[in-house]
């Protein structure tokens, strides 16, 4: 009799043990797609300083495009993505008795690599944390023009009257980026998601026109939020 609820006993939990890890299993997937987003650093600090200097100031989100993709088994998530987007302002001012056309424009763009854990799972819906770890840039260009065009002459040598002039800043950075996501997986090869992430920076540095060191630079703090969206193809099982 014992010996018959010990077997008893014994073959219930393995049961369930492999039903645990038949369900397990059965959560897998991969796949990849497109994503969009709205971007939104802190630009603030950077606006004090355009300012300064009678500069066009951001006061918009930066919209974002770009793709990415994951392999799920069972809760682990393991995958990448990469966005970016643009914003420009446009005004006038006036420097050494000149009046410009002054352009400012941003180009920002992330790219992370991506671990997670699906914390909650029900049939084709779940939620799940993951953490990005990467990095990305910020070029921010300033142009002043006071005509529609350069001669070649002024274009290939230093010109100390020159009318048209890009300067072209360059802020890099090393980044963790913490994740929630939603997804819902329609039939069993498109997934769909809305993300919301924060974007934490640990590390940066400024250059100019890609080779100069900038140096002396204002401390500016960038994190901040940004939520996306957008679908996948795949396989999700």
């Amino acid at each position: 009799m014992k010996k018959m609820l010990l077997l008893s006993l014994f073959i219930l939990i393995f049961t369930q043990s492999i039903q645990a890890q038949w369900g397990l299993l059965r959560r897998m997937g991969i796949g990849g797609g497109v994503n969009f987003g709205i971007l939104s650093p802190s630009l603030q600090n950077l606006n004090n300083e355009l300012k300064k200097f009678d500069l066009p100031e951001f006061d918009k989100p930066i919209f974002g495009f770009g793709g990415g993709g994951n392999l799920v088994i069972g809760g682990i998530r393991i995958g990448g993505y990469g966005i970016g987007g643009s914003a420009e302002k446009n005004s006038h001012r006036t420097l050494y008795n000149n009046t410009y056309n002054t352009k400012t424009k941003i180009d920002y763009g992330l790219g992370f690599g991506t671990i997670g854990y699906e914390i909650y799972h029900q049939k084709k819906f779940s939620v799940n944390i993951d953490l990005g770890i990467g990095g990305g840039s910020l070029d921010l260009y300033i142009s002043d023009r006071n005509s529609d065009y350069n001669s070649w002459d002024e274009t290939l040598q230093l010109s100390l009257a020159e009318n048209n002039i890009t300067k072209k800043l360059t802020y890099s950075f090393f980044s963790l980026q913490p994740s929630l996501n939603f997804e819902y997986i329609y039939g069993n090869f498109l997934k769909f998601f809305v993300s919301g992430d924060y974007n934490l920076i640990l590390n940066d540095e400024w250059s100019k026109d890609d080779e100069l060191k900038l140096v002396n630079v204002p401390k500016m703090n960038f994190n901040g939020f940004s939520i996306r969206l957008g679908a996948q193809l795949g396989f999700y099982f």
